[in-house]
């Protein structure tokens, strides 16, 4: 079984590369907000605390479970409490301590996902909730995926991505909210590339990762772009869940 990806390398850059714009993320946090009000919340994955921390400031009482100090680190200098160091396949809590639990762009990371998602649904009472991001992605970064492959490097998550489970088992509950339109630099996106910022680079071979950039910067270099997308609020009952990880299970 491949190992889980460690964000500890990516840390000190991460709600710099992963962020939303004030306007999106006062929209997602009003409807998690209301919906989350006077009941008890597990985030497997809390990370740096980018939903969790507004979320407690909000009064959502909210515990936060991650396996990577330096994300943790930088989310309680930011203001994160109520936080255990913690294995998402092996939850330190009771059977039906949450009323909700949520993962937010982490379940790809982990190739043991079918047992994060029976420990939640051991741990939760109702329902898990994800936020998925609905719509194109930026095309420089499609392209650098599609040249690395082109180049003979395949990659594949470790795990199964919150989007693809919303593909693969329907939510009971979707709360859309957008849509946003959003405008950046080509630069800055190649800029991120360059870095290797994101979790699907990080094992491409230099040589090949130095030559898709110069061929990206060739192509996008000083251009402006801009996108249109929604985020989708999106709650699956407990017991669906529990009987979907099961079946998945090899």
């Amino acid at each position: 079984m491949p190992s889980r990806l460690p964000f500890d390398r990516v840390a000190t850059i991460y709600d710099e590369t992963r962020s939303h714009a004030p306007r999106v993320l006062a929209r997602v946090l009003g409807i998690l907000v209301e919906e989350l009000h006077g009941k008890r919340v597990l985030e497997v994955g809390v990370g740096t605390g980018r939903y969790a921390i507004p979320l407690q400031k909000s009064g959502v009482r909210l515990v936060g479970v991650d396996i990577s100090r330096k994300m943790v680190e930088l989310g309680l200098a930011k203001g994160l409490r109520n936080v255990l160091f913690g294995d998402g396949a092996h939850l330190p809590f009771r059977p039906g301590s949450f009323d909700v639990a949520t993962t937010n762009h982490m379940l790809h990371l982990v190739p043991d996902w079918r047992e994060v998602l029976l420990e939640i649904a051991r741990v939760t009472r109702d329902s898990y909730v994800s936020i998925i991001e609905d719509g194109d992605r930026w095309p420089i970064k499609k392209e650098y995926d599609q040249l690395v492959r082109d180049g003979g490097f395949v990659w594949t998550a470790p795990g199964l991505h919150e989007r693809t489970l919303s593909e693969t088992l329907r939510p009971d509950v979707v709360m859309p909210a957008g849509p946003f339109y959003e405008a950046m630099s080509a630069d800055a996106i190649l800029a991120e590339l360059d870095r290797r910022d994101y979790s699907s680079q990080w094992d491409v071979p230099e040589v090949l990762h130095r030559d898709v950039v110069r061929r990206l910067r060739d192509t996008w270099g000083g251009r402006d772009l801009s996108r249109t997308y929604s985020m989708d609020v999106s709650f699956w009952r407990i017991p669906r869940l529990a009987a979907f990880a099961r079946k998945q299970r090899p």
